[in-house]
């Protein structure tokens, strides 16, 4: 994405994700950020360590310009609406009108700017009786019926461990707006993309709601258990816990091979998918108790040199040292806003000819590029 610019006006997580997965492609970006600042360069949790920035800001802002333009005043929205006339894509998470009001919304933008691609995500869409209402993660994951299937039957309905509408919100804007750049490359002419958290929310759980549509019937809890197949759960070993999933047929069948356990074959209460799910209690005993034998790594190397789906359950330190993830190059060397080192996580997506690793990640303090970009913009308007 070299030689495309992008102006992001942004915060918090799911527009900076989108940005900095473009950035990570390329693309030059510039945040654009009010006088306080994105909210998320001070927010971290008591456990979090790093530098002068929060690890949470230095997540998704290390390959930005920043700027600081105060919307409020008619001077710098003048300035916005000069860097969005040269941009290729603009984008904003404010609450729809916002822009609009400001003179920076897409229709405003293209009559200067016609193959402008401008990007918007809300929480709750452009129309209906919410398009108004905020929203972060937690509510998104509540009001999507996301939490109300994370968890077990008997607790309370349970949020995901990490803002993952935020993050899933930020790859969806992302992918909208490089189709729209591939049209623009075909028609010459600038797109307008749209998604929200609702929606992105919901479209996540795509196949627990088409089975609710089928059958009106509202899902359960079931913790780490698959509703349709079992095995499939996690389980503990002599050394610790393993995920395990073995309900396909070929699978069942040399999975009861290496527990030693062959005469559950002609178990009435196990031979099909169906009868394992409604007598799960008591396979998922009968499994743990042989699993309890040996330590997790021993169960590992059986079931994958028989091509049985299982991993080890485990934490962040746990899964930074593992050798895969660092074959995969997944933690990245990047600078903080004084210099200091910092490692985040780098883009998922490799390329053949392109290596993401030759961008210099570094987070830039509050308004840093400001004053060149100032200069710059105010060059090519002469």
């Amino acid at each position: 994405m070299a030689g495309i610019t992008v102006i992001d006006f942004s915060r918090l997580i799911a527009g900076p994700c989108a940005t900095d997965l473009l950035a990570g492609l390329g693309a030059r970006v510039i945040k654009v950020e009010g006088p306080e600042g994105d909210p998320m360069r001070l927010t971290r949790s008591k456990e979090a360590g790093g530098g002068s920035t929060a690890p949470t800001f230095s997540a998704f802002n290390a390959l930005k310009e920043t700027i600081v333009l105060d919307l409020k005043n008619a001077d710098d929205l003048a300035f916005a609406r000069r860097l969005c006339r040269r941009a290729d894509v603009v984008v904003e998470a404010f609450r729809p009108g916002v822009m609009d009001r400001l003179g920076l919304g897409a229709a405003a933008l293209r009559t200067e700017n016609p193959a402008l691609v401008y990007a918007s995500l809300s929480a709750f869409g452009a129309e209906g009786p919410d398009r108004a209402r905020g929203g972060v993660d937690i509510v998104l994951q509540a009001e999507t019926g996301l939490m109300s299937v994370t968890g077990d039957a008997e607790q309370e309905p349970t949020k995901v461990g990490v803002p993952v509408v935020d993050a899933a919100s930020g790859m969806m804007l992302a992918s909208g707006i490089l189709a729209a750049l591939v049209g623009r490359a075909r028609t010459g002419r600038g797109e307008t993309i749209s998604t929200s958290m609702l929606d992105v929310g919901i479209f996540l759980q795509a196949q627990q709601y088409a089975e609710f549509l089928a059958s009106d019937i509202v899902p359960p809890r079931v913790g780490n258990r698959a509703a349709y197949a079992a095995p499939a759960d996690v389980y503990s070993a002599a050394d610790g816990k393993l995920v395990l999933s073995a309900h396909i047929a070929p699978h069942w069948v040399k999975l009861c091979a290496i527990l030693g356990r062959e005469e559950w074959l002609g178990d009435p209460r196990f031979v099909t998918v169906k009868e394992r799910v409604e007598n799960r209690a008591a396979l998922n005993a009968a499994i743990a108790e042989v699993l309890a034998t040996a330590p997790v790594g021993h169960w590992l190397a059986q079931f994958d040199a028989a091509g049985i789906t299982a991993g080890r359950v485990m934490d962040y330190r746990e899964v930074i040292g593992t050798p895969q993830v660092e074959a995969n190059g997944t933690v990245i060397e990047a600078l903080d806003v004084d210099g200091s080192p910092l490692r985040i996580i780098r883009s998922p997506l490799r390329f053949g000819d392109f290596d993401d690793r030759s961008l210099q990640r570094r987070v830039h303090g509050l308004g840093e590029d400001g004053a060149a970009i100032r200069a710059e913009f105010a060059e090519q308007d002469q």
